[in-house]
């Protein structure tokens, strides 16, 4: 008896450390299956994150106009790195009203075209993919013959990438083409008497903030001094004075930039630095010249070129403007005739027979990303 009550306990026994093992693995295997599919999704989604953050960073580079809005982004320090940790979300659109509409401006900052500024690929991925992932990615703009390329992109591998291609248009700044030969005999001369042999002058180009910041032109079109660069050439300088060959030198002696008062008068901005620098660029047949102590010949085929960097000076102030005084020197040689200098006052507006307006070029933005 004592023998079969000993079975019988051990038999027990048995049972209940198999009980108590089987309990375990079951539980274990839950918890094992309850992962799973934790890890397939992360597997079989990948393809959908990567088409998603391509999308995503098509949206903020054309539809978005970056952070911060006002000053804009790109004008943070335009020619320095000082500022560019202030700058928080990369987008290209002109404004919020123009989506697929990029700003000349915030391309050329992006795509590493601007002297002493460069973008990285970290910048990149922190100011414009974003995402915890190390993505890898390739970001072109293709404009008329250019393809430009963001720094530090890879080549696209042949699969498992997600891939945004976008059709934009690129804001081309205005331009003020001033080919004095295609005025009028006397429109922009002054009349020197003929005993006189030499005179200096200014011809003078006209900025009115007031008329450019005109929020009832769409941004597409709107000239904003505030945050595109303005642009002045002058051309046939000397063909249109010199009809009857009196004038024997012409020069180039420099460049001032005058704020109008509110009682009409002018005050010459002071501290112009020669060369070019982050507020203008001045030059003469594409040489660099000073803005003050210039002294260039000009002939037949000269031209000047006057960039102004946004934001213009005082383009703040919307109810003044700013002229650009450009200065000459003539020798005439003396005889009978009243001897012609520039003179006058050339308006940059909207009138398109005074400035070549702001066009839209046709773009391709591609996003691959993975």
């Amino acid at each position: 008896m004592d023998a079969i009550r000993r079975i019988k306990n051990e038999d027990a026994i048995l049972s209940i450390d198999f009980l108590a093992g089987f309990t375990v693995f079951i539980l274990s295997l839950i918890m094992v299956l309850s992962l799973v599919p934790g890890f397939l999704a992360g597997i079989q989604s990948e393809n959908i994150d990567y088409d998603a953050v391509a999308y995503r960073t098509s949206v903020i580079l054309v539809e978005d106009p970056g952070a911060p809005e006002n000053p804009s982004w790109n004008l943070m320090g335009p020619y320095g790195m000082e500022h560019k940790a202030d700058i928080q979300r990369l987008g290209l659109a002109v404004s919020k009203e123009t989506p697929n509409i990029l700003s000349r401006e915030k391309v050329n900052k992006f795509f590493n075209l601007i002297p002493n500024f460069t973008f990285t690929a970290e910048d990149y991925r922190d100011k414009v993919i974003f995402g915890e992932l190390m993505y890898l990615y390739n970001i072109s703009l293709s404009t008329g013959g250019d393809v430009y390329y963001a720094e530090g992109g890879d080549t696209v591998p042949t699969f498992q990438y997600g891939y945004m291609r976008r059709l934009v248009k690129v804001k081309e700044p205005s331009v003020a083409a001033i080919n004095f030969t295609s005025y009028a005999s006397g429109y922009y001369a002054g009349n020197l008497d003929a005993n006189e042999t030499s005179v200096s002058e200014d011809f003078a180009v006209h900025i009115p903030y007031d008329v450019l910041i005109n929020r009832s032109v769409n941004p597409a079109y709107r000239i904003d001094p505030q945050s595109e660069r303005l642009t002045i050439d002058l051309t046939g300088m000397l063909p249109y004075l010199n009809t009857t060959g009196d004038i024997a030198s012409m020069t180039f002696t420099g460049m001032e930039l005058s704020k109008q008062l509110d009682d009409g008068s002018m005050i010459v901005i002071p501290g112009l630095n020669p060369y070019e620098n982050d507020t203008y660029s001045l030059k003469v047949d594409g040489v660099p010249v000073p803005a003050i102590g210039a002294a260039e010949s000009v002939d037949d085929g000269s031209m000047i070129t006057m960039e102004l960097y946004p934001p213009l000076p005082f383009s703040n102030e919307i109810t003044s403007s700013l002229d650009l005084n450009f200065s000459f020197s003539y020798t005439f040689s003396n005889n009978m005739t009243p001897h012609r200098y520039l003179s006058g006052i050339h308006p940059y507006d909207y009138n398109p027979a005074n400035v070549i307006q702001p066009q839209l070029v046709d773009g391709v933005m591609e996003v691959a990303v993975w």
